[in-house]
């Protein structure tokens, strides 16, 4: 199966593009079985703030941009190349600190989860005062 531009569910949010190649609640993209997957762009300064995947796992692959990447509490600078794991239920975010737009990819296992797709936690202790001490 190929996937042209009009196949692509794309989503504007605050922090810039999400580009659905498979979504869980839309017959939009590729039929994956289990599988969501993303392209996210973030414009410069912007982020996916503090959040969590109740029953997923994900792999982030930054394609583009230097990004401050957290899980857990655990902070690295990613750049073009690197990968990021995140168990179910691990709190992560990821922020654009350069001076570009950046992209990465994102995929999730169990497309059809009960749980929504994300569940944020950005006003919680200590996420809400963590990057800024």
């Amino acid at each position: 199966m190929f996937l042209s531009k009009s196949d692509i569910l794309s989503e504007s949010v605050p922090m810039g593009l999400n580009e659905f190649f498979s979504h869980p609640k839309s017959d939009i993209g590729a039929p994956t079985e289990d599988l969501v997957f993303i392209r996210g762009t973030l414009k410069p300064g912007t982020g996916h703030d503090f959040h969590l995947h109740t029953d997923r796992e994900e792999f982030i692959y930054v394609l583009s941009g230097t990004i401050e990447q957290w899980v857990d509490s655990e902070k690295k600078i990613c750049t073009a190349g690197d990968v990021i794991y995140v168990s179910h239920g691990t709190v992560h975010g990821s922020f654009n600190i350069g001076d570009d737009t950046a992209q990465i990819l994102a995929i999730f296992n169990n497309k059809y989860a009960k749980a929504d797709l994300t569940t944020d936690v950005s006003q919680q202790e200590p996420w809400a005062s963590l990057r800024q001490g």
